[in-house]
């Protein structure tokens, strides 16, 4: 009987179901190589499941696999809209009128059909974050990066449950790396300067970390495809961020740390739908978003 159920959903012990074929969490493209490489990466440990589950999958489950997973979510709706001609019910939030012609999930090109990641990006990393060169360590794995030939944007992507305060961006310890500070001053060097001049680099990235290494990335990015960038951050509405703050009271400090605050962006998960649940090119989508356990669509 285990067996039989394997093939299709389990629950965690913390009852969230999970597909033990990551696939079946997955309504485009499921086969993709850049899916097998973060499913592969990022795994459940075998803990987390009750022993006969664990004694069947020894190695856990991919994360991607979960009904929570926030990597099947930024998949399942953005490779939908590319492969419909649909990024711009995404993009022109931040650029209206914007022609996007690439996506990239965690650094890796969709249309490519790879698992690699794109080269010029790996090459930012590696100066940016040195201590994970070619992946000898974690580097930043933006969710999402809209591609077009005038402009980027980088996505961050959160989910988190409903009615809950959510660790949405700030850094796990306390401190920062010094080499963003010095990667930081190299931008400088070449002209481009992204924070205030109040900006306090210990105490103001770690509370924005992730949407600060995604804004810093994208400068750098931007500088070499010679495009225009922008951050966008999608959350969900029905959570908040630490400490009894909104994701928009936190988004807002974030904005108020940059230089020229008006290519970064707030949006929610709801948002997306309320334009994709009008198309009719996007029906497997739709049913796919309505029985997200996390969006209460």
């Amino acid at each position: 009987m285990l067996q039989k159920a394997i093939a299709m959903k389990i629950h965690s012990r913390g009852g969230v179901g999970v597909y033990t074929d990551y696939r079946e969490n997955i309504i485009v493209d499921h086969d993709h190589p850049a899916l097998a490489w973060k499913a592969n990466k990022d795994r459940f440990g075998p803990e987390l499941f009750r022993s006969a589950v664990q004694a069947a999958f020894p190695r856990g489950l991919p994360r991607i696999g979960s009904e929570h997973s926030e990597d099947a979510l930024s998949w399942n709706l953005f490779r939908s809209l590319q492969l419909e001609k649909k990024l711009a019910l995404v993009g022109d939030f931040a650029a209206p009128r914007a022609h996007f012609c690439a996506v990239y999930f965690w650094g890796r090109a969709a249309h490519l059909l790879s698992e690699q990641i794109d080269p010029e990006i790996q090459d930012i990393l590696n100066e940016m974050e040195p201590w994970g060169k070619n992946g000898a360590g974690q580097q930043t794995e933006t969710d999402v990066i809209l591609r077009g030939k005038a402009h980027t944007i980088m996505i961050e992507c959160k989910l988190g449950k409903p009615g809950e305060t959510v660790k949405a961006w700030c850094r796990g310890s306390e401190g920062m790396r010094p080499e963003y500070r010095e990667f930081l001053g190299k931008l400088q060097e070449q002209g481009t300067t992204l924070f205030s001049d109040s900006f306090d680099y210990d105490k103001d990235a770690n509370r924005v970390y992730q949407l600060f290494r995604n804004y810093v990335l994208g400068a750098a990015l931007s500088k070499k495809w010679n495009a225009e960038f922008s951050l966008v951050a999608i959350v969900n509405s029905l959570n908040c961020n630490l400490h009894g703050r909104s994701h928009v009271e936190e988004f807002c400090f974030f904005r108020s740390l940059l230089r020229d605050p008006s290519n970064a962006f707030l949006i929610t998960w709801q948002q997306i739908w309320d334009r994709v649940r009008a198309e009719p090119e996007l029906g497997a989508l739709q049913t796919w978003l309505s029985n997200q356990p996390l969006l209460r669509l």
